[in-house]
């Protein structure tokens, strides 16, 4: 792990110390930067502002229980990527429940249409997608961010692979084209 990569993980740690006791509006760079025994400027030089650390650490999440899958998307892989934010799920709810400016529901959207159009370009062989394409990209997204949040908060009660299964039956067609997942797979 390089210089760079490590500062982020000690920001990254700290602020899911701090959100265990501090709602997240009222968590400061400030506070963080003198948790972690760095300046502000090693901060910005890293991240726009504390909800682009939480974004990160939700990409790292996804991206460590993504691993194991590779260039694939099974519902396997949703399953793990539940069962990680679900083991964090006292950080999650309350980065969630955080609707400040720049809050963590956009972060993770424009993650996940960003990663739903780079695979739908990519499998489908186009150099741009279509309307179409984009709004179901952009309407599962939604979805599966609303409904992630009802899920973390015990409103749905289903298990990490009941939950990824449901995703996987309602997402679009062209989606499930995009990650390359069988369309018969039910």
């Amino acid at each position: 792990m390089g210089i760079s990569e490590n500062t982020k993980k000690i920001f990254a740690e700290a602020l899911q110390e701090m959100v265990k006791t501090k709602e997240v509006s009222k968590i400061r760079v400030k506070d963080l930067c003198e948790r972690c025994g760095a300046d502000r400027k090693t901060f910005y030089y890293h991240f726009h502002d504390k909800n682009e650390l939480v974004a990160w650490i939700f990409a790292k999440d996804y991206e460590e229980a993504m691993r194991p899958y590779e260039d694939e998307y099974p519902e396997k892989h949703a399953a793990d990527t539940l069962k990680a934010m679900y083991q964090k799920k006292g950080f999650y709810r309350k980065v969630f429940e955080d609707r400040s400016q720049n809050d963590i529901s956009q972060y993770i959207f424009e993650y996940f249409v960003e990663l739903g159009r780079s695979n739908a370009k990519r499998r489908l062989g186009e150099e741009s997608i279509d309307t179409l394409t984009d709004y179901a990209i952009k309407s599962h997204a939604y979805a599966c961010i609303g409904h992630t949040v009802q899920w973390l908060n015990g409103v749905t009660g289903y298990t990490p692979e009941e939950f990824a299964h449901l995703q996987y039956q309602t997402m679009p067609e062209v989606l499930r084209k995009a990650y390359g997942i069988d369309t018969n797979e039910q």
